[in-house]
C-alpha cells in the first residue's frame, strides 16, 4: 500500500493525512490509526493495557474525547459523554470494547439520516436524546434473535438501555461490525420512537422500514443483505419486539 491507501481497508486517504501505526510502521487513515481498530499484528508484543483504557469512565480535559493509551497511540476518539463503554477490558486481547465502536456508528447514522425527533418531546432531536442516555451493550445468544432491547413499553424514554446481540456475531470482523451496526440502529430506533412496532403504526413508518432506509442512505446495503441471508438459513432471527 501506498501512503494514499489505507492499509486496513484500501480507503484512499490525502497523502497528507495519511499516518503510519507506531507499532507495526504500516499507514492508515484517522479511522483505523489506533492498533486496537487495525488489529495490530504487533499487539502481541505489548504486555499491558490498562483495564479501563476503553471505558468512558476515563473523560479527559475535554468530556467529548477519549483518549487510546499513550503507550500505544495518541488518536482521540469523539464519544457522547453520557454513553458508557459495554464493559472495563481486561487485557488488550479481549475483545468487547469493538461493540462501542459499532455503537457509536450507529448513533451517528441516524443523526444523519433520521429527520425524525424522539417522540418523547423534551429531546429537541436524535443527537439530544443520546446525549441523555445511556446504553449498555453485550454480546448474548437471546432466543436467537439478532438483537434485543429492553424496552419498557408505555414509557416514552427511559434512563437505560441493555441491547443484546448475537453471539452469532461475536468475532471482531468487518461484516460482523456493519451488521451489528445495522441491528443497533434498528434497537436504537426503538428507543427513540417506543410507540412504534415493526411495521406501519398510526400511518407512521415502523422500525423495520425506517432501519432499512436509514441503512441505505447510509451505504450498508451489504449489512442488509448479510443478515437477510442469517434470518433466511435460521441462524438468527430479526428482532422479535
Amino acid at each position: 500500500m501506498t501512503e494514499k491507501y489505507c492499509t486496513f481497508d484500501g480507503t484512499k486517504i490525502d497523502g497528507t493525512l495519511s499516518m503510519p501505526c507506531k507499532l507495526c510502521g504500516y499507514v492508515y487513515c484517522k479511522d483505523h490509526l489506533s492498533p486496537q481498530r487495525h488489529k495490530c499484528t504487533m499487539l502481541e508484543n505489548v504486555e499491558y493495557v490498562k483495564a479501563d483504557a476503553f471505558s468512558n469512565s476515563i473523560v479527559s480535559q475535554s468530556p467529548n474525547e477519549l483518549h487510546m493509551p499513550s503507550s500505544i497511540d495518541t488518536v482521540n476518539i469523539n464519544v457522547e459523554p453520557s454513553v458508557k463503554n459495554v464493559s472495563s477490558m481486561t487485557s488488550i486481547t479481549d475483545s468487547p470494547y469493538w461493540l462501542s465502536d459499532c455503537l457509536e456508528d450507529a448513533k451517528n447514522l441516524i443523526v444523519e439520516y433520521h429527520d425524525e425527533k424522539p417522540d418523547d418531546k423534551s429531546f429537541v432531536d436524535c443527537a439530544n436524546f443520546f446525549a441523555h442516555k445511556t446504553f449498555d451493550v453485550k454480546i448474548q445468544n437471546n432466543g436467537n434473535a439478532s438483537g434485543d432491547i429492553n424496552l419498557i413499553r408505555g414509557l416514552l424514554s427511559q434512563p437505560l438501555y441493555k441491547i443484546c446481540i448475537h453471539d452469532m456475531l461475536r468475532e471482531d470482523t468487518r461484516d460482523n461490525r456493519r451488521m451489528i451496526t445495522v441491528v443497533l440502529v434498528h434497537q436504537l430506533l426503538h428507543a427513540i420512537h417506543p410507540s412504534r412496532m415493526h411495521d406501519f403504526t398510526n400511518g407512521q413508518k415502523g422500525i423495520n422500514k425506517l432501519e432499512h432506509e436509514l441503512a441505505n442512505r447510509a451505504s450498508y446495503h451489504d449489512a442488509l443483505l448479510n443478515l437477510e441471508s442469517l434470518n433466511q438459513s435460521g441462524k438468527i432471527h430479526l428482532c422479535n419486539m
